[in-house]
């Protein structure tokens, strides 16, 4: 019998005739939500997905870097940085030498234009109390020899 009436019975025209609003307001949902169990339900998440959704460009745009910054800690950030290990890695040695043998070349290069500079003014000087007004005689002329082949 009940087949029958299931069988005669047209589901959409008495769906329609259903006051859903009026089903709903009877359902208490907080009762309904504290039967959900949430961890079961965030287990099912694919997260990767959701951050492919994601655009972090705009999430970047949003973010106040001042405040940001103001809250980091630079006094620990530092603190956690392993000094020998970055001595180790970077050519520290090698840094020092470069540096101090371009500031040797430089010191010596000043020193030479210096020495040259006095070296004029001297010959000028020697020049005037002697009253010779040739000026200062040139350095002997270099020969060089033919190369061999």
């Amino acid at each position: 019998m009940i087949d029958l009436v299931v069988d005669a019975l047209d589901v959409n025209m008495l769906i329609a005739r259903i006051d859903l609003n009026g089903v709903l307001a009877r359902v208490e949902l907080n009762s309904l939500l504290q039967r959900v169990d949430l961890n079961e339900v965030v287990d099912q998440i694919d997260l990767n997905e959701v951050l492919d959704r994601v655009d972090l460009n705009q999430i970047v745009d949003r973010l106040d870097v001042n405040k940001l910054m103001a809250r980091v800690d630079i006094n620990q950030i530092v603190g956690r940085i392993d000094i020998e290990t970055l001595v180790k890695n970077t050519d520290l040695g090698a840094l020092m030498v470069s540096s101090s043998s371009n500031l040797a070349t430089e010191a010596v290069d000043l020193g030479r234009s210096h020495a040259v500079s006095l070296d004029d003014t001297l010959a000028r000087w020697v020049s005037k109390l002697r009253r010779n007004h040739t000026g200062r005689a040139e350095p002997p002329e270099l020969s060089i020899a033919p190369e061999e082949p």
